[in-house]
C-alpha cells in the first residue's frame, strides 16, 4: 500500500467506543449503518460545497470530527476534486497527531458524474480512441457513467484524495441520469425496457463493486438516488426492492449492499410517506431499506425543491436599515443617462459596449424574486454579479480620448457606491423574504413540536425531525463553518420527535410556499 495513505477502515468497535465518548449526546444521538456493525451519528457532515482551500471549511471539518459527528459524505465530484482533499488532509492530520483513530470514522464517496478534471480525461480517452464504455452524455458539462471501467478509474483517484487505503462506504451517484438522457436521446424506447436496461447496468456496476470489498479496496457499496422516494409510475423513479434483486445477483446472499442515499426534507418527504417499492408496491423507500438492514443516508435536508424552486429551510440574518432597490435603482438611471450623454456619446463608444452593463443594472432589480436566502445570494454576488460588474465597466472605460478620462473616472466614483447600495439592498431583501418564509414554516409546524423547541430556528427544527423519522440513519448537513457544526450537532442532544411522520403531512397539508 501507498505509505501516503492511511491504513485501516471503519470498524464495529472502534466507531461504537468513540461515539460513547460524547455522553452528552446520549444513545439517540448515533444509530446502527444499517447492518454493516458499525456505528454512525446521526447527523453527517456532507461536504457538497467544501473544498481543500477554505480555511473555514479545514476548521469545520476538524471540529465536527473531534465533537461527535463521525460520518463523512463525499463526491469525486464535488469542487473537483477538492472536498476529497480536504477529508484527506484533515483526516490525516487528525490520525497523525493521535487526536482521531482512522476505524472511529465512516467516510462515503460517491462516483458517477463526469465533471470539471474527469470531463477533460474523458473526452481525451475518446480522442485517443479508447472511451469509457457506458457513458451517457447528459450534457455538454456533465457526463455520467457507472460502467466497472469507469468505477476503477474513479475509486482508485477517489482513494488517492482521501488518503485512505480504504473506502468505507462507494456509493453509485444519481444513476437514474441514465432515464434523464434516455429522455432525450431515446425516445422509441418503452419505459419497461430502459428500466430492464438501467437495473443490467446497476447489477454489472455492483459486480464490479462486489469485487472491490473482496479486494478491500471498500468495506461496502450502495446508492446515492435523487428519485428513490419519487412516485412508482414517474419515469425516473428508482425502486429500493429492484437495487436489492441487483445485489442479490451480482453478491448472492451475503452481498454487500449496505447504504441508501436519498434527498429529504420537510418538503420531499416522499422517502417516507409515499409508497413506491416492495411488495405489490407496499412500502416506502425507508421501511424497504429498513426491512433489508440498508442504512439510510439523507441529503439537502435544508434544500428543498419544490416545483421548480430551491427553498431554503434557514431563517435569513437580519440587516440594518438601508436604502431600498427602487432608491438606489433611480440613481443608478440618472448615473446611466449622465454617462451615455456625456461620456459615451462624444466618445462614439459603441451601444455593444455599453448596454451589458446597465443591462445588468436591470437584472438586478428583480433579483431578490430569484433568490431564495442570503446564503443564496451571497453565491451569486461573488461568483456571477461582481465578475461581471468588473467585466463590463472595464469595457465601458475603455478606449477613452484622454480628455474623457478624468470625466469617466469621476463618474465611476459615483456611481460604485450606487452600485454597492443596490447590492446592500438585494441583500437585506434576501434575508427579509428569507425570515418570512421560514415564519410561516415554522407556524404550520409549531403546533406538533414541543414547547421546548419552538424557538429554535428553522434549521435545527428540520434537521432534528428527520433525525427523529424512523429508517433514517444519518442526516448530511452541509457545515462549512465551525459555528454551523455547533449549531447542527447541538441536536444530537435532543430527544427524538416522537411523531415525525405528522410533520411532514402537516407540511403537505398547510401548502407552505
Amino acid at each position: 500500500m501507498d505509505e501516503s495513505r492511511i491504513p485501516g477502515r471503519a470498524t464495529p468497535e472502534a466507531t461504537r467506543a468513540h461515539l460513547a465518548a460524547f455522553t452528552a449526546h446520549g444513545q439517540h444521538g448515533h444509530a446502527p449503518l444499517g447492518s454493516s456493525g458499525l456505528l454512525a451519528s446521526r447527523i453527517g457532515f456532507g461536504s457538497y460545497r467544501v473544498d481543500d482551500e477554505t480555511p473555514d471549511h479545514r476548521q469545520a471539518l476538524q471540529a465536527a470530527l473531534l465533537s461527535g459527528c463521525n460520518l463523512i459524505d463525499t463526491s469525486t465530484n464535488y469542487t473537483d476534486g477538492g472536498s476529497e482533499r480536504l477529508i484527506g488532509d484533515v483526516l490525516h492530520d487528525l490520525t497523525r497527531d493521535g487526536r482521531l483513530r482512522r476505524e472511529s470514522v465512516v467516510v462515503v464517496s460517491k462516483i458517477g458524474y463526469v465533471q470539471g478534471e474527469n470531463l477533460r480525461l474523458a473526452i481525451d480517452r475518446e480522442q485517443a480512441g479508447s472511451p469509457f464504455p457506458g457513458m451517457v452524455k447528459y450534457m455538454d458539462e456533465c457526463w455520467h457513467c457507472i460502467h466497472p471501467e469507469f468505477l476503477g478509474d474513479q475509486l482508485e483517484r477517489s482513494l488517492g484524495r482521501l488518503r485512505l487505503g480504504t473506502l468505507d462506504a462507494c456509493l453509485l451517484h444519481n444513476p437514474e441520469y441514465f432515464f434523464s438522457d434516455a429522455k432525450k436521446h431515446r425516445h422509441g424506447d418503452a419505459l419497461d425496457v430502459l428500466r430492464a436496461e438501467f437495473y443490467r447496468r446497476l447489477g454489472e456496476a455492483f459486480t464490479f463493486l462486489e469485487e472491490a470489498v473482496r479486494r478491500g479496496t471498500i468495506g461496502c457499496y450502495g446508492v446515492s438516488s435523487n428519485t428513490a422516494g419519487a412516485a412508482a409510475d414517474d419515469p425516473e423513479a428508482t425502486s429500493v426492492s429492484f437495487m436489492l434483486k441487483a445485489a442479490d445477483e451480482a453478491g448472492g446472499g451475503d452481498h454487500h449492499f449496505r447504504v441508501l442515499q436519498l434527498p429529504m426534507n420537510l418538503f420531499e418527504s416522499g422517502g417516507a410517506l409515499l409508497l413506491n417499492t416492495g411488495p405489490e408496491r407496499k412500502q416506502t423507500a425507508l421501511e424497504a431499506a429498513a426491512a433489508a438492514g440498508l442504512a439510510v443516508l439523507v441529503n439537502r435536508p435544508l434544500n428543498a425543491i419544490v416545483g421548480n424552486r430551491l427553498i431554503r429551510l434557514a431563517g435569513g440574518e437580519a440587516h440594518p436599515p438601508g436604502g431600498t432597490i427602487a432608491d438606489r435603482m433611480a440613481e443608478l438611471k440618472s448615473l446611466e443617462q449622465e454617462y451615455r450623454t456625456l461620456i459615451a456619446a462624444p466618445a462614439g463608444t459603441p451601444q455593444d459596449a455599453i448596454d451589458p452593463f446597465f443591462d445588468l443594472v436591470e437584472q438586478l432589480a428583480g433579483m431578490p424574486e430569484q433568490i431564495e436566502d442570503l446564503e443564496n445570494w451571497r453565491q451569486v454576488e461573488q461568483q456571477y454579479v461582481i465578475p461581471r460588474i468588473n467585466h463590463t465597466a472595464r469595457a465601458m472605460g475603455h478606449n477613452l480620448p484622454a480628455d474623457l478620462q478624468a470625466r469617466w473616472t469621476q463618474w465611476w466614483g459615483r456611481c460604485l457606491p450606487s452600485l454597492e447600495g443596490l447590492l446592500q439592498a438585494i441583500a437585506r431583501e434576501s434575508s427579509r423574504r428569507s425570515r418570512s418564509r421560514s415564519a410561516s414554516i415554522s407556524e404550520a409546524i409549531d403546533p406538533l413540536l414541543p414547547a421546548a423547541r419552538r424557538d429554535e430556528s428553522l434549521s435545527r427544527k428540520a434537521i432534528w425531525v428527520l433525525g427523529s423519522t424512523p429508517g433514517i440513519t444519518s442526516v448530511l448537513v452541509g457545515m462549512r463553518r465551525v459555528a454551523y457544526v455547533k449549531d447542527a450537532l447541538g441536536v444530537l442532544a435532543w430527544p427524538p420527535l416522537p411523531d415525525s411522520l405528522e410533520v411532514y403531512r402537516q407540511v403537505k397539508r398547510a401548502r407552505v410556499k
